[in-house]
């Protein structure tokens, strides 16, 4: 009965540790797109149009990529209300700027499905192939 108990508690302690390490994830996720979207704020606040040159001058000075900068004014353009973020818990700071961000210079290419005619295989191809 002993080896019950422990089977019980050890469960317990299996559970407990995986909730913290998701909601560990979670928070070290949200708390990259909370200062993602602080960045792209004062960005804004600083100068409202024509922040190209800004972003390559900021870039050189606080260590961070252009593209990076430029993501985060995407993010407080596109949702200035952070409340507003799809997928809930499920987003990710890549995920946004591939996803949802879509006029981003990076953003992944349409795929096209591609059924081949005589063995009915399916497969994506890019929209720049």
């Amino acid at each position: 009965m002993n080896e019950l108990v422990k089977n019980e508690q050890y469960e317990f302690l299996v559970e407990e540790i995986k909730a913290t390490i998701t909601e560990s994830v979670f928070n070290s996720r949200r708390a990259l797109i909370d200062g993602h979207y602080l960045i792209g704020k004062a960005i804004r606040e600083y100068a409202k149009e024509n922040i190209t040159n800004l972003l390559q001058d900021l870039a050189g000075d606080v260590g961070l990529a252009e593209r990076t900068l430029w993501y985060s004014v995407k993010l407080y353009d596109k949702y200035p209300d952070l409340g507003q973020l799809p997928e809930g818990k499920n987003i990710s700071w890549n995920k946004l700027i591939t996803k949802y961000l879509p006029d981003n210079p990076k953003a992944p290419k349409e795929e096209k499905l591609i059924i081949c005619p005589k063995c009915g295989f399916s497969f994506s191809r890019g929209g720049n192939l």
